[in-house]
């Protein structure tokens, strides 16, 4: 065998080392990269936790109270507590109309708004245990003694 040819054998099997060399490296990433990926799915799954929240409005809700005729708009926001299962979720005309009729029977009828905004809150957290927190605004339309639109918020967590 001449130099010539031992000299193009060399190459030849350098070539070819060097190709499967490349060749295991790539593939061996590639499992690594596949195992790596099936691994983080499941991680990933976790990130979506869900908050699940309700909401609704009593429009132009009329009450004496405070020495005067007031016309209220109130906005309930709720949220659930992880895991509610379908028979645990209070319908909301149920929770609608305790808040009503808390309002209609409060006792004391100087109370500031925030005062009552409290006791509205409270009763909400205390009668349905499936709400872990509650958001209350009433919203108060200017009358003829204060020529104001006001409103109070008060949110209550367990």
């Amino acid at each position: 065998m001449t130099k010539r040819e031992r000299y193009i054998r060399l190459n030849i099997l350098f070539v070819t080392v060097f190709g499967l060399l490349l060749w295991s490296t790539s593939v061996s990433a590639s499992i690594h990269s596949q195992s790596t990926t099936k691994r983080a799915r499941p991680a990933a799954a976790k990130l979506g936790v869900l908050i699940e929240e309700f909401s609704f409005l009593i429009k132009d809700f009329k009450i004496d109270h405070q020495g005067e005729h007031n016309n209220l708009n109130i906005t309930i926001r709720y949220r659930y507590k992880a895991g509610v299962t379908k028979a645990e979720y209070p319908d909301f005309t149920l929770v609608l109309k305790d808040i009503e009729s808390t309002l209609t029977s409060y006792p004391n009828e100087g109370d500031y708004w925030e005062i009552v905004n409290k006791k509205i809150t409270s009763m909400v957290l205390e009668k349905y245990s499936a709400i872990t927190s509650v958001t209350c605004e009433i919203q108060v339309s200017p009358s003829r003694n204060t020529p104001y639109l006001r409103s109070s918020i008060a949110s209550r967590e367990r």
